[in-house]
């Protein structure tokens, strides 16, 4: 697995600028993965602005790369959320992590053209029990996954 931009001598060749921008970001999991020969990348959300369009922009920008080594098969994007009974003030963005993944998987269904969720995988830091994994899985079945179950109007 491939950490987002570990400390560097230099900027890396696929920054635009320092410190490193989202774009960057999506630049550099694309180098993870293409150059380094990485079968995983962490997306770190903790802590800082990320890009929420990860996929979408990996698959337009990359098209040939990722049609070959497809998002959630050959290669795999973790994203790595806040842990909220450590991290209160950080909970929102856990629910904005979840709340994307029927989004990247509509992307990644229209690109691939067939049922290919391209997130497969959380990393949830500094996990103390079971119970704090529990919290995130049942929140994503029930207001996530749940919601395909709702209907608006009357």
């Amino acid at each position: 697995m491939s950490t987002q931009h570990p400390d560097n001598v230099a900027m890396p060749f696929f920054a635009q600028s320092a410190p490193l921008t989202a774009e960057d970001e999506v630049r550099e999991a694309y180098y993870a993965f293409s150059h380094l020969g990485c079968d995983e990348q962490m997306w770190d959300f903790e802590g800082k602005e990320v890009d929420g369009h990860v996929v979408e922009k990996l698959l337009s920008t990359y098209e040939s790369f990722f049609a070959e080594h497809p998002i959630g098969e050959s290669v795999h994007l973790t994203p790595r959320i806040p842990n909220p009974a450590l991290e209160p003030t950080q909970a929102k963005v856990v629910l904005e992590v979840l709340q994307s993944l029927p989004r990247h998987a509509d992307i990644a269904r229209v690109f691939y053209d067939r049922e290919r969720p391209p997130i497969l995988e959380l990393i949830h830091p500094m996990t103390t029990s079971a119970r704090e994994l529990d919290r995130v899985r049942e929140y994503y079945e029930r207001f996530v996954a749940g919601m395909e179950q709702v209907t608006l109007g009357a």
